[in-house]
């Protein structure tokens, strides 16, 4: 203690729906924070006892494995937060689950009695959490926790008027904080943005330290004479070396407590960096991050895998989920070869950007991580409208290099964006049938989120009528006015291709297809000689299973394993037999296309067959 301070004690609340299969990050930094500051902090992982109550595998379906558009899971407590006689819609299970996203009936009934038992187990939660040894009560909000951590919170502050009721999180950041707090007044305080610097500083002020000021911490969101106001938000933290290591304990010993979800290994959460270097260029047209939170920053490779050891020998897990927006170079070409050399115990899970090498796919391999790469898109015109900085062929030739080493990639395919065509997804559908041995994609509609450069400049985008997701109206009995500023995302309107939805509904045909069946086909190389090569191809498109290339054909395949030009691909076929013509080499790609062997967008060719299996 420091000038008799008397710290308080900190409960720390994990709140339906986190994934029950790891740890909570952001709460887990707070509590070294603290710690290593002097206080008492605990973290309660009320998440676990839910999982617990409808059964793992139903809580895990309604927090990741349904839209998250359709916010299930924020649904599942809005009658315990307002009662029955809210004012709220009663059809959302029609409205938004069915005809909307066209959820079967076994979800709707797992949403429904996850619903049902809600009221009970927050009861439960209010009598067997020992609140009164606490003096300081904080609630992580992000995603679909929302709803459940107001409505406990709200049992808490009447059962226990002096507790000290603090919310954070991505809920109440920015503008939608400010909202919230106003709107709910058994909220005492909020933290806007990191909260590194301004909830330690927090907990000085409401321990008494006398040489913290109200408006010196950064981000606070707090009540004057009433009106809820808010602190400017702090500089991002710089040094990300001097962090902490999370501390993980609470939620090892809640999964000892909770048998019913102790069924495999658990994963970490580990950041190696914050914000997003691709946006120092400009970010994505769709990136819902703050412009704050978009400021790049890096731990040292040498920290990195220091932590990664450190944690792992710690905490027993199966997978090592790095929370980074996307991974850094320098991760790729130091931290991934030293674990490579010395492996981890856990696998890696981690987002990268498409335009990989093949000697960075070979690091990967050789970790047995698991990647999702922003591939988004096989339209050049769309990426461009994504400010994706990559191109559709670059993005297929990942996926066949990460077939071809063995790693499993999980992706997103987009559509809904301003300014696409129909003729956009009338291309990729002719080059979708001859992917599906690759890796399938999850098929995503964008939506306009805050912060977003669609959000922000919507008529550069050509957006008109942004309104928050219609969904909001079944979970805030609020005027429109109030539930934009809580809303995360986005409805709109703008100029679109008459002919689009019918393209749409086409290529989510096409993808239902690929998803079924790309575990069934295969396309390689499996002789090959400097003046011929022979394929096997076991597609469902496949018109035969043995293809014979010549020579020509085979030096062009050759070349394109990974992209190339026409003109180039003609120069090479020039110089290795100057009698193949312009003309003999634009046959025979063509022929290789028509075939489905070869990907051409433009006047680039991308090779697809693996090479020979080893």
């Amino acid at each position: 203690m420091d000038g008799g301070l008397t710290r308080s004690k900190v409960l720390l609340v994990v709140m339906p729906f986190a994934s029950s299969e790891r740890p909570a990050l952001g709460v887990s930094l707070l509590k070294a924070h603290l710690c290593r500051d002097g206080f008492v902090c605990d973290v309660a992982y009320l998440d676990l006892a839910f999982a617990e109550t409808i059964g793992r595998e139903a809580y895990e379906r309604i927090a990741d494995g349904l839209p998250v558009r359709a916010l299930p899971g924020e649904w599942v407590f809005a009658e315990a937060l307002w009662g029955a006689t809210s004012g709220l819609p009663d059809s959302y299970v029609d409205d938004v689950l069915r005809a909307r996203w066209r959820i079967g009936n076994d979800d709707v009934d797992l949403v429904r009695r996850a619903r049902e038992l809600a009221p009970g187990f927050l009861e439960s939660s209010l009598a067997t959490v020992p609140w009164a040894d606490y003096d300081v009560v904080g609630f992580s909000s992000f995603a679909a926790q929302n709803l459940a951590s107001l409505a406990l919170a709200r049992l808490v502050k009447r059962r226990f008027p002096d507790l000290s009721i603090v919310f954070g999180g991505a809920n109440w950041q920015g503008r939608p904080g400010l909202r919230l707090h106003r709107e709910f007044p058994f909220v005492d305080l909020a933290c806007s943005g990191e909260a590194d610097v301004s909830f330690p500083l927090l907990m000085r002020l409401l321990s008494g330290d006398r040489t913290v000021r109200l408006g010196q911490i950064p981000g606070l969101v707090y009540r004057d004479a009433g009106t809820s106001r808010a602190n400017p938000e702090g500089e991002p933290v710089a040094d990300l070396d001097g962090l902490p290591l999370p501390d993980y304990s609470d939620f090892y010993a809640a999964r000892h407590e909770h048998a019913g979800v102790r069924s495999a290994l658990p994963s970490l959460t580990v950041e190696t960096s914050r914000g997003c270097w691709w946006a120092t260029t400009g970010p994505c047209s769709f990136c819902g991050m703050d412009g704050r939170e978009r400021v790049y920053r890096s731990k040292s490779a040498d920290r990195v895998i220091a932590e990664l050891r450190e944690l792992t020998a710690r905490w027993p897990c199966a997978f090592i989920h790095l929370a980074d927006t996307v991974v850094s170079p320098a991760f790729l070409d130091q931290v991934l070869p030293a674990v490579a050399a010395d492996p981890l115990p856990a696998r890696l899970f981690f987002e990268v950007r498409p335009e990989l090498t093949k000697a960075q796919i070979g690091t990967i391999a050789a970790v047995r991580a698991e990647i999702q790469p922003g591939i988004e898109s096989f339209s050049d015109h769309v990426l461009r409208l994504m400010h994706k900085g990559t191109r559709a062929l670059e993005n297929i030739r990942l996926l066949k290099w990460c077939r071809a080493a063995g790693i499993k990639v999980h992706w997103n395919l987009l559509h809904g964006l301003p300014g696409e065509t129909a003729g956009d997804y009338e291309a990729m559908l002719e080059i979708l049938p001859a992917l599906r041995f690759l890796a399938a994609p999850t098929r995503e509609t964008v939506s306009v989120d805050r912060y977003s450069p669609y959000f922000e400049e919507p008529e550069r985008h050509g957006i008109a009528r942004l309104r928050a997701l219609d969904v909001y109206r079944y979970l805030y009995p609020f005027p429109e006015h109030v539930v934009a500023d809580i809303a995360y995302a986005f409805d709109y309107e703008c100029a679109a291709d008459r002919t689009l939805p019918d393209v749409a509904d086409a290529l989510d045909d096409e993808v239902g297809r690929w998803r079924r069946e790309s575990h069934l086909g295969d396309l390689r190389i499996v002789r090959e000689s400097p003046g011929a090569m022979t394929l096997l191809d076991k597609r469902p498109i496949a018109a035969q299973r043995t293809v014979e290339l010549d020579e020509l054909e085979s030096l062009l395949y050759r070349a394109c394993d990974d992209i190339d030009e026409l003109g180039t691909l003609r120069s090479r076929a020039h110089k290795a037999r100057p009698d193949w013509t312009d003309g003999a080499v634009d046959a025979a790609l063509t022929s290789l296309v028509e075939r489905r062997l070869m990907v051409r967008i433009g006047e680039r060719y991308l090779s697809l067959a693996l090479p020979p299996a080893t």
